[in-house]
Order: structure tokens, then sequence, then C-alpha cells
């Protein structure tokens, strides 16, 4: 089951990226966007696909209680009585407005409004709201609330325009955008991550599967952020004489952020390092840092990085990577080859650290 809502939890982001970018880029003039259009039967069934997908999370909770209740007693006690069943309902009310709202041609600000709650009602089931329900509502719905915007524009750009004129107007004001959103989505990640675990526990948490997967995503984001860049600034100058590059550059910068939605959607199943040795105990270490260190990992643990042979010619290796990515968009390769380098930097930089590290 835990592999399964991992895998709808991935779908989930996806398909919020999408709604997200559709509504926002309602509110663009058609001389600031490339054509784009996409159905109301798409966005339907983008809506139900968010509602089934979902689910899932709450179903894995309610099949913890069948040992000891009742399936219907545990399906009232999961929807009824904690917050991520009563998010769930909320979630249903607010996707039937906005289908209601998009059938009849509703006003597009009540299409955002109708988003933005449903958007709202993630951070209310958030790890962070339960501990501390103001900055953990306030910080995950803006993290997520922006991921959405960025990721969702630049996925209908890329992947569903049907021509690439106004690539220029539109980077315009899409660049400002995207810088806004990285530092909103850097600054209330910061502050939720800070509430999970101490900044000193940072490597320690390494040794755990949820530390793993967050330094997994902070890994991914660094090629990210180096598309956003080449895209949003390099890329204006030779815009007009090669607008299809930048589409397919555009794209590459999805796929990336896909990775990221991965390792975010594995986080999301696993349980955040308030305290790093009960949850050590609670949920066992990572498999894949013991077979990497070909140890036990027990209870006290501490991380201390130290530097080896195979970790520093593995970092070395990542930053090859990096260097062979600029490169590449120096030379306007092939989008696959970027792609290719962004991928191995991950593997790369990931292996480098755990092999610098010991116990």
């Amino acid at each position: 089951m835990s592999y399964i809502v991992q895998f709808t939890e991935f779908i989930t982001y996806f398909l919020y990226s999408i709604l997200a970018g559709s509504i926002v880029l309602e509110f663009i003039p058609t001389e600031k966007k490339p054509s784009i259009k996409i159905s109301k039967r798409t966005i339907y069934w983008i809506i139900i696909g968010i509602l089934v997908f979902s689910l899932f999370p709450i179903l894995r909770v309610i099949t913890f209680f069948l040992d000891d209740v009742s399936l219907k007693m545990a399906a009232y006690s999961v929807f009824v009585k904690t917050a991520i069943g009563n998010a769930w309902i909320y979630l249903c009310m607010f996707a039937l407005m906005l289908g209601i709202n998009i059938y009849n041609d509703g006003k597009k600000h009540f299409n955002f409004f109708w988003l933005l709650l449903m958007i709202l009602s993630i951070g209310y089931a958030g790890h962070i709201t339960s501990m501390d329900f103001w900055k953990g509502f306030i910080f995950q719905s803006s993290h997520f609330l922006m991921v959405s915007i960025w990721s969702g524009i630049l996925f209908h750009v890329a992947f569903l325009s049907k021509d690439t004129k106004n690539y220029s107007n539109f980077l315009k004001w899409f660049t400002p955008l995207a810088i806004i959103s990285v530092v909103i989505i850097f600054a209330s990640g910061m502050i939720l991550m800070l509430e999970e675990l101490k900044l000193k526990d940072y490597m320690t948490a390494w040794l755990l599967p949820y530390g793993q997967m967050l330094l997994l995503k902070h890994i991914s984001i660094i090629p990210v952020l180096f598309f956003a860049f080449f895209n949003g600034f390099l890329m204006k100058k030779s815009i007009e004489d090669s607008p299809n590059k930048i589409k397919k550059w555009l794209k590459a910068e999805y796929i990336i952020i896909t990775l990221v939605f991965f390792f975010t959607g594995i986080m999301s199943t696993q349980s955040p390092p308030y305290n790093l040795n009960l949850t050590l105990k609670t949920e066992g270490p990572s498999k894949w840092i013991e077979f990497i260190m070909g140890i036990d990992i027990l209870s006290p643990m501490k991380v201390v990085f130290a530097f080896t042979l195979e970790g520093s010619l593995l970092l070395g290796m990542s930053i090859t990577f990096l260097v062979l990515l600029i490169i590449s968009f120096i030379k306007k390769a092939n989008i696959i080859l970027p792609i290719a380098f962004s991928f191995c930097f991950v593997i790369t930089m990931y292996l480098g650290l755990m092999y610098n590290i010991t116990v």
C-alpha cells in the first residue's frame, strides 16, 4: 500500500500543477502567451483525478484500524475525526464548486478562488499543521501553491502550446513570476523543514527514509534552477531566431521538476524526523544507506562528514555533469543530453555525499 500511495501522491502533485497552470493562464492576455487550448472535459477529468488519487493516503490510514474495528467504524473515524479526512471532504466541496463554475463559464476569479481553497485543504492536512496550526497551514499552503503555479504554467506552455509565437512576451512576465515563486518556495520550504528537524541534525536525518528523500529533493532542485536561469535569462537572446529551442528547454525544465514531485511524493508517506532516534526505533533506518555503508544503523546515531576517495570522485563527477549541462546549453545540443546530465548529476551528487559520511 505504501508504494501505491507514493505513486498516487506524485500523480496528485502533477494534476494540481496542470489545473493551477490552466486557471492562472486565463488571466494572461492572448498577446502575452502562446496559443494554448485545453478542453473543459479535460479539466473535469483532472479535478476527478485529484479527488481519486488524493483519497489513497486516507485509505492507507483506514487500513491501519481494520484489525481493531470494522470498516464502517474505521472510515467514519478517519473522515470525521482526523485532519486528513476532514481535508478530503473540504477538497470535494471546493472541487465541486470549481467544476460548477467552469461548467457555467463563470468568472475566472472564482476559478482561482476555488483552486486556492483546494490547495488550502492540502495545507490543512499537513504534518506541520498538526504541530503548529497557523505556521503549518500558511507555509505549507503557500509552498504548494507557488510550486503548482510555476510548474503548471511551464507545463502548459511547453507541452500544450499550439505555436511558438509570443514566447518573448511570455518570458517578460513569466521570468519575474518564476523568481518570486522560487523565493517563496525556498523560504517556506526552509521554515517547514526547520519545524521537522534542527539544522544541525540535517545530515544525521540522511540515515532515515524521510531524510534520504529530503536530500534527493534538495539535490534535484539544483538542475531545476539551472534550467530556470537558462530559460528565463540566457535564452531570451536567441528566442526570435529559434523559438522551438526554448520550447524544448522548457519541456526539459518541467521534466526535471517532475523528479522533485517524485521525491516529494515519497516524503509525504514517511514520518518526519521530529526526534531522530525515536524515529529510527519506530520506522527503522534507510535500507539503502545501510547497504551503501555496509553496517547496521542503531540508536543513538550521529553522522560526521569525512572525505573518502570514492565520495570525492563522485562529487567531482557531479560538478562535471553540471558543467556539461552548461556546455550543452551553449552548444545548443539535443535536449536529451541536458536531461541526461541532470539525472546523472543527481545520482552522482547523492552517492558522493553518501560515501563521504560516517556514523
